[in-house]
């Protein structure tokens, strides 16, 4: 198909948002993982993404701007929503190993998603869907409430 939804909301942008903002340094070996043999060429990388979207990679956006596993300190941050689904390779990265922990500086709920994966939580409610996959979307909906009471109380 064609058109914005074509180009921008598959793969298409997907390359280009992990060309851009995105950027995952990953690398594959059949010995150790279900994917064929692919290493991890930075500049290889950074070539094609200049190529292909006549942009400027920048591979250490999202450690810098966002924070990354090596101990950056969410304590200055508030009001964010961690969720993690298990049956997720992507939730090794997360913070499913702080839970129980105080993690920023104020009520950053940190949700443990037993029986689902990346982004479950976050699409439409399905008869399908895990018990903790709605559990997962009402603590998110409890603390989006919460927080905007306490904006209109000011």
């Amino acid at each position: 198909s064609s058109g914005i939804n074509a180009e921008y909301g598959g793969m298409t942008g997907w390359d280009f948002q992990s060309c851009t903002e995105m950027f995952m340094p990953i690398s594959s070996n059949p010995d150790l993982d279900m994917f064929p043999a692919s290493s991890y060429d930075l500049e290889a990388i950074v070539k094609y993404c200049e190529a292909k979207w006549k942009t400027t990679t920048r591979p250490y956006h999202l450690k810098y701007y966002f924070g990354g596993q090596d101990g950056f300190d969410f304590s200055g941050y508030s009001r964010i929503v961690f969720s993690n689904g298990l049956l997720d390779p992507w939730a090794a990265g997360g913070t499913a190993n702080k839970l129980g922990q105080q993690i920023c500086l104020d009520d950053c709920p940190n949700i443990l998603i037993y029986d689902g994966a990346h982004h479950l939580d976050l699409r439409s409610a399905n008869p399908a869907d895990p018990r903790t996959v709605i559990l997962a979307r009402q603590a998110e909906r409890d603390a989006i409430s919460r927080w905007t009471k306490r904006e209109t109380k000011v």
